[in-house]
């Protein structure tokens, strides 16, 4: 299935908005909307568009109603999801979906490419778990096998941010099986991505968690862990911290 999702935030007339295939757009409020799923997807062999843009003066806030689950199809295992977003000067996204998880056998992979103008806001956040089971009780649980194959799936994250046309970050990770992440017991990430944002750099004592000070006024914390709750947990307490004032 291909899904083509389109939004337009604008200053004067509000939010326009466009979808095909799996998901619908709608609006809750001025300048708030919510992606909602019509079918299934993404299942192996899917496409996934969406494209959102802030055009200038414009506010905008999109979020999902409900965690995204990738699926491998029965004769094909991958899945495919874009974002293109833009924000034009004096605009202002926030973008923050509800997980996306990826079930045993699917393979899916996010590329997220963001232009923002100088003058612009964002706050965009990304959170992914392998497995749709957080714990095990082993002593208990009779269909080991089953868990066990719910947690080799894996996914691909690309994030690229262009400020003023100027690459500001190119990151990518990967989560799942044979990767360095799994090989620690880490199945899940957040990521924060905020401008302007000119807070200083910091690292969890304890935890795979830290904040980055990027080039020009911006920051990408980013935590690894053994379930999204957990990695959410992390970054919020990373923001928290930075917020309350010295001494």
């Amino acid at each position: 299935m291909r899904t083509d999702v389109e939004i337009t935030a604008t200053a004067d007339r509000g939010v326009r908005h466009r979808a095909t295939g799996g998901l619908a757009v709608r609006v809750t409020a001025p300048g708030h909307v919510q992606l909602i799923g019509t079918a299934a997807t993404p299942l192996g062999g899917d496409e996934i568009a969406v494209r959102i843009r802030v055009e200038p003066g414009a506010h905008l806030s999109v979020g999902t109603v409900a965690a995204t689950i990738a699926l491998p199809a029965r004769h094909r295992a991958d899945s495919r999801a874009r974002w293109e977003i833009e924000v034009g000067a004096g605009g202002r996204l926030r973008l923050d979906p509800q997980p996306t998880v990826v079930a045993g056998g699917a393979v899916h992979t996010s590329d997220v490419v963001v232009e923002i103008d100088p003058t612009g806001i964002l706050d965009l956040y990304e959170h992914v778990q392998i497995g749709r089971a957080v714990q095990i009780d082993r002593a208990t649980t009779t269909d080991l096998d089953r868990i066990d194959r719910d947690r080799t799936g894996s996914w691909t994250g690309g994030l690229r941010v262009t400020v003023g046309g100027e690459v500001w970050l190119a990151h990518r990770v990967m989560l799942g099986a044979s990767t360095p992440a799994a090989a620690i017991g880490h199945r899940a990430m957040s990521n924060v991505f905020r401008f302007p944002d000119d807070r200083p750099e910091a690292v969890h004592p304890s935890e795979f968690a830290a904040r980055l000070r990027l080039a020009g006024e911006a920051t990408l914390t980013s935590a690894l862990g053994t379930s999204v709750t957990a990695t959410r947990r992390l970054t919020d307490a990373l923001d928290t911290a930075a917020l309350v004032p010295n001494g």
